[in-house]
C-alpha cells in the first residue's frame, strides 16, 4: 500500500482521467434512469442524455478555468484561497456532506439491486458491510488503486454493452417516433432528472493535483464525458425500442431486465452475473467519493486522513442500515438528486466566475503553494 496521506508528488497519467471519470459517471444510476426519463419526455427520452452531455462538458470547461490556475490544490485548497478560512471550511464542510451523500446512495441502491434480483432476504448492513471492507481497502491503498480498479470497471461497462445486441433483435424502432415531440420545459425537466445519473465528473477537482501531464487532462476528461454519453445513449435506446411506454414505465431497472432475454448454451440467468459485476463497477465509484470526501475532513478538523477515512466509512455503514424502506430509498435519491444539481453542475460554474472577478478585482499572488 501507498502511504497515507497521499500528496500530488504519487502522480497519475492524464490518459488515466479517462477511466477516473467514466467509473465516477457510470455506476448504479445506469440501471434505472431511462424510466425516470421517460416520464418526463416519452419517446425522445434520448434528447436529454444528449443536454445532460453537453450541460457536462460546459461545467468541465469552467473548472479548468480554476483548476488550472491552481495545479497543485484541490477544491477544499482552493476554498481556503478563495473565501478565506471560516466560509471556506464552511464550503468544505458542505462539499463533504455532499460526497459522503452520493457515495450513500450508490451504495444503498446497489443494496437494493442486490435484494431485489439475487438475495431478496439479505440484510441491507451485511453487503454494505463487504462493500464498505473493500472501499476501505482500496482508498487507504491510494488514488491509483482506486484508478486500476476504474479501469477494470470501464472495461465490464463495455462488454455490458455489447450484450444489447440481443435485445436490440426484437427492436421496435417506430417507438422512437414521434421525434422532438415535447415541450422545451419538459426537455428540461428530463435533463434535470438525467444529470444525476451523470454526476461524478465534479471529482476531477480532487483528482486533478495528482496528474501528472495536466496540459493533457481537459481532453481525456472531455474524451471520458463523451464516452460516458455514448454509453447512456445506447442504454435509453435500447430500452426505447424494446419496451412499449407502459412496459417502460412500470420496469424500475430497464438495464437489468434488457439482459434477461440474454442465454447463452452455459448461463441461463446472465442478468445475475451483471448484478454481480455491478459490484465493480460501483466500487471505485464509491472508493472515490469515499477518497474525495476523507480528503476534506482535516481540512476543518483535527483529524488525520487516515482517521477521516474510517469516519466516513463508519458514518455510511451507520446510515446504510438504517435505512430500510423502499419509501426511504427514493427520499434519499431525491435528495440527491436535487442537491447534486447544485453542488456537481451550478456550484463549479459559480466559484469560476467568483475567481474569475477576485483575479480581475486583485492580482494573483505569487505561487499558488500546494494543498
Amino acid at each position: 500500500m501507498n502511504s497515507y496521506p497521499e500528496s500530488p508528488h504519487q502522480s497519475l497519467r492524464a490518459h488515466l482521467l479517462f477511466f477516473i471519470i467514466t467509473t465516477a459517471q457510470v455506476g448504479v444510476g445506469g440501471a434505472s434512469f431511462q424510466r425516470k426519463i421517460y416520464k418526463m419526455v416519452g419517446q425522445d427520452s434520448w434528447i436529454p442524455v444528449l443536454f445532460a452531455g453537453l450541460l457536462c462538458h460546459l461545467v468541465v470547461v469552467a473548472m479548468f478555468s480554476f483548476l488550472k490556475k491552481y495545479p497543485d490544490k484541490d477544491l477544499y485548497g482552493i476554498h481556503k484561497d478563495a473565501f478565506g478560512k471560516w466560509l471556506g471550511g464552511v464550503m468544505t464542510f458542505l462539499y463533504v456532506t455532499y460526497l459522503m451523500l452520493i457515495a450513500l446512495t450508490i451504495l444503498r441502491n446497489y443494496a437494493e439491486i442486490v435484494q431485489t434480483w439475487i438475495f431478496p432476504d439479505l440484510s441491507p448492513w451485511f453487503l454494505a458491510l463487504m462493500v464498505l471492507a473493500l472501499t476501505l481497502y482500496g482508498v487507504l491503498g491510494g488514488i491509483k488503486v482506486i484508478t486500476g480498479i476504474g479501469l477494470v470497471s470501464v472495461l465490464i461497462v463495455t462488454s455490458e454493452i455489447l450484450l444489447f445486441y440481443y435485445p436490440l433483435q426484437y427492436a421496435d424502432w417506430g417507438f422512437l417516433l414521434p421525434v422532438m415531440n415535447h415541450s422545451p420545459g419538459d426537455f428540461l425537466k428530463g435533463t434535470e432528472e438525467m444529470s444525476f445519473s451523470v454526476v461524478g465528473f465534479e471529482l476531477l477537482m480532487f483528482v486533478f493535483p495528482f496528474v501528472r501531464d495536466k496540459n493533457k487532462a481537459q481532453k481525456y476528461t472531455h474524451f471520458a464525458l463523451m464516452f460516458t454519453t455514448l454509453t447512456y445513449l445506447i442504454f435509453v435506446l435500447t430500452a426505447l425500442v424494446y419496451f412499449s411506454g407502459g412496459q417502460l414505465i412500470h420496469t424500475i431497472w430497464p438495464t437489468l431486465t434488457l439482459l434477461k432475454i440474454v442465454e447463452f448454451p452455459f448461463i441461463e440467468r446472465v442478468e445475475y452475473i451483471t448484478v454481480s459485476l455491478y459490484l465493480i463497477g460501483i466500487l471505485p465509484n464509491v472508493m472515490l467519493y469515499v477518497w474525495s470526501a476523507s480528503r476534506g475532513i482535516p481540512k476543518i478538523s483535527p483529524l488525520k486522513e487516515k482517521a477521516s477515512v474510517y469516519l466516513v466509512v463508519v458514518v455510511l455503514f451507520v446510515i446504510c442500515t438504517l435505512l430500510s424502506s423502499r419509501l426511504e430509498i427514493r427520499q434519499m435519491n431525491a435528495i440527491a438528486g436535487q442537491v447534486s444539481i447544485y453542488m456537481a453542475f451550478a456550484y463549479p460554474l459559480l466559484l469560476s466566475l467568483i475567481l474569475l472577478f477576485r483575479r480581475q478585482v486583485s492580482p494573483p499572488r505569487n505561487g499558488c503553494g500546494s494543498g
